[in-house]
């Protein structure tokens, strides 16, 4: 089991308990792909899948989107710092560290690592996640802190992606049900993160533990899978259950189509009873009520469509062709500019654009044109190997279907990849087994270059840049203009009639304000020129978190109209409001007076009153709109104050969006016309 060839993998897998009790376990994988590199770097040729090229495209535009770490996404927080190359690094070589384990695969003879070692190792890895899951069920607040966090330096322990990958812990606490509840997460960081391993290594497990020479791993098979059924319906994960549902599809449709004949009807109605029983028992057991809860409980629905919505939109919008990198923070909620997690709701901030689900990942980071290529890939492969003829590439098709629904809701960036990555080498493998090792498409197929191709791709991405350079620098200056206004608490009037209640001005309803008519109105007087509809798209209002301050931009190519603007637009939205609250405020005073003189136009302006007890309902309104009287007379209608000066900047047009798409666009072409170019024999390498 352990040799010189298989030792990375029986080591990654054999103490993948022990390297997350260390904390290493998503960093292991990425280690452990340099002694496979070493060992394909020994060999002369190496084989790839066909529509490798869709992939290697994809790690291009990965590449490259390095470069736009730092442009600013409609709709998300301007800026950032040093923690996005961090984050980038560590996806990128999860990547890299994907296609060494596909490449690596295909090219490893059966003699060297049969197929036997590779799905009795991801069985393996089943049994572990299942410990997890039962670990996280009976001790939920079982956590340890590892050898990993020790050594890191607190800068980096309190990034939230470090530490949770470094901080083992058996559960996470959630309470989307309306009360405190653990999902378990060990031997991996995050509630989805175990549902969707547990779901790819599934197939390993049964094609490993129920074969025909299985021998008594069936019988413990039977009472793993058992037990597996409590973490499962205890992890309270929507998207694990529906992958389930999908891959028992799978299996019946395989055993009726490609199953043996004389066997098909039993075999399909054995599943089928199986299921029956464990149906039955699920739903008079405990585990059935948690189960419906959680269905009946989809409230996450409606804020994720909210943000993949915003995701799409902003990646269109800012960089569709090569995207930003990174996720980014978006502003506020989508209940309120000013929205924000707080220590009693955690729960109220929005996650970062391009999470919730690995596609939007891609999509925010790479662009509509990279996840163009990263869906390609996979489904150059579905395409392949749809028709299913043998054991292995049932397992492969159940796992890229598992993706295939899993990549819209969990970010199945790492270990996940990876086990679907090694499915597909299998796969490969398998079917290049009976091929001459002279017509697989190869590695370096995609790297020689001929003069004349160096030529023309070196030309094509010069002139896409030399066109980006003169296109961006062609571009009038930009100014931005910000100023800071803090609101003062907000002012409550009494409606219409005393005691119908009172209405508040929220920040948003403020937000709502900046830009009326009345105060148009005062900016066109100053300066003609300018449109309401030319204001109104200029101006961008967001807030602080949880605060009480709106933050005003005014954006135009004018430097000092953008300060004269933003100034007169700040002032004049206080002014206006003032004015308004001073006017509400004198109707209000006129209502309540006129209300207690025809209450009681004889009673004495003060009034002594030995008990409350003795007062009757009448003189009881009476006093209470005496006090609202004197409450409202010395109130603040102040709109509230300008917190900062307006202070004026150049903005950037972010040239490097508009460079590195030109640049990775003006590569299309050129790549097309060199593999045009090839002869008939390498060209069979996208296909």
């Amino acid at each position: 089991m352990l040799t010189r060839t298989t030792w990375p993998l029986v080591l990654l897998v054999l103490g993948f308990p022990l390297w997350w009790l260390l904390g290493l376990s998503a960093i292991l994988p990425i280690l452990l792909a340099v002694p496979l590199l070493w060992q394909l770097a020994k060999k002369r040729s190496l084989a790839t899948p066909k529509g490798f090229g869709w992939w290697l495209l994809f790690l291009v535009w990965m590449s490259a989107s390095l470069f736009l770490l730092w442009a600013n996404a409609p709709g998300a927080v301007p800026g950032g710092g040093f923690s996005r190359v961090l984050v980038f690094g560590y996806r990128f070589m999860w990547y890299l560290s994907c296609t060494v384990m596909l490449l690596w695969i295909i090219n490893t003879k059966k003699e060297e690592l049969s197929n036997a070692l590779v799905v009795r190792l991801m069985g393996w890895m089943f049994i572990f996640v299942v410990a997890g899951g039962l670990l996280g069920v009976l001790a939920p607040r079982f956590e340890v802190t590892s050898l990993v966090e020790l050594l890191l330096p607190e800068s980096l322990r309190s990034n939230s992606l470090i530490n949770s990958i470094a901080h083992p812990a058996a559960a996470s606490l959630t309470n989307f049900l309306g009360r405190p509840e653990y999902r378990p997460i060990a031997p991996f960081a995050f509630a989805n993160s175990w549902g969707s391993n547990f779901s790819l290594f599934l197939p390993f497990f049964i094609l490993g533990w129920f074969s025909k020479r299985a021998g008594w791993r069936r019988v413990l098979g039977i009472a793993i899978l058992a037990l597996a059924t409590i973490p499962v319906v205890q992890s309270m994960n929507r998207g694990l259950w529906a992958s389930l549902g999908l891959g028992l599809l799978i299996l019946l449709g395989y055993i009726a189509v490609r199953g043996p004949q004389r066997h098909r009807f039993k075999l399909v109605a054995a599943v089928v009873l199986t299921v029956l029983v464990g149906a039955v028992a699920f739903s008079i057991s405990p585990l059935a009520d948690t189960a419906l809860e959680r269905l009946d409980n989809a409230h996450s629905n409606e804020r994720r469509s909210q943000l993949l919505t915003q995701t799409v939109l902003s990646t269109a919008e800012g960089s569709p062709v090569a995207g930003f990198g990174s996720t980014r923070d978006i502003q506020g909620s989508f209940a309120s500019i000013a929205g924000g997690g707080t220590p009693d709701c955690p729960a109220c901030e929005v996650p970062p654009l391009g999470t919730q689900g690995h596609i939007w990942l891609v999509i925010f980071s790479q662009g509509l044109v990279g996840a163009a290529f990263f869906l390609l890939f996979f489904l150059w492969q579905a395409w392949h190997f749809w028709r299913v003829q043998t054991a292995l590439q049932l397992v492969g098709m159940s796992l890229l279907c598992f993706f295939a629904l899993q990549m819209f809701i969990y970010d199945t960036l790492g270990m996940p990849l990876l086990t679907i990555m090694l499915g597909l080498g299998l796969m490969w493998r398998e079917r290049y087994a009976a091929l001459d090792p002279q017509d697989l498409p190869q590695l370096t197929g995609y790297f020689v270059l001929h003069r004349r191709q160096k030529i023309v791709l070196l030309s094509a991405m010069s002139c896409a840049l030399a066109l980006g350079v003169l296109w961006t620098s062609s571009r009038p200056a930009q100014y931005i203009a910000q100023t800071s206004l803090l609101l003062a608490p907000t002012p409550m009037y009494l409606s219409g009639t005393a005691g119908e209640g009172s209405r508040s001005i929220t920040v948003d309803t403020e937000a709502a304000l900046v830009l009326t008519q009345s105060t148009l109105d005062r900016v066109n007087a100053a300066y003609p020129e300018l449109g309401n509809a030319e204001i109104r798209s200029a101006v961008s209002i967001s807030a602080t978190p949880n605060s009480r301050v709106l933050h005003l931009n005014y954006a135009s190519t004018d430097k000092q109209r953008t300060t004269e603007v933003m100034s007169l637009i700040a002032e004049e939205y206080l002014a206006v409001r003032n004015e308004f609250l001073a006017q509400r405020k004198e109707q209000v005073l006129r209502d309540l007076q006129e209300q207690l003189m025809a209450l009681s136009p004889d009673t004495p302006e003060q009034i002594e009153v030995d008990s409350l007890l003795d007062i009757d309902p009448e003189l009881a309104r009476e006093i209470e709109l005496r006090d609202s009287l004197i409450d409202l007379t010395v109130s603040d209608t102040r709109a509230g104050e300008i917190l900062r000066a307006t202070t004026t900047s150049e903005s950037k047009n972010q040239p490097e969006v508009v460079l590195v798409s030109l640049s990775l666009l003006g590569l299309l072409p050129a790549l097309a016309l060199q593999r045009r170019s090839k002869p008939r024999k390498s060209g069979a390498q996208m296909r």
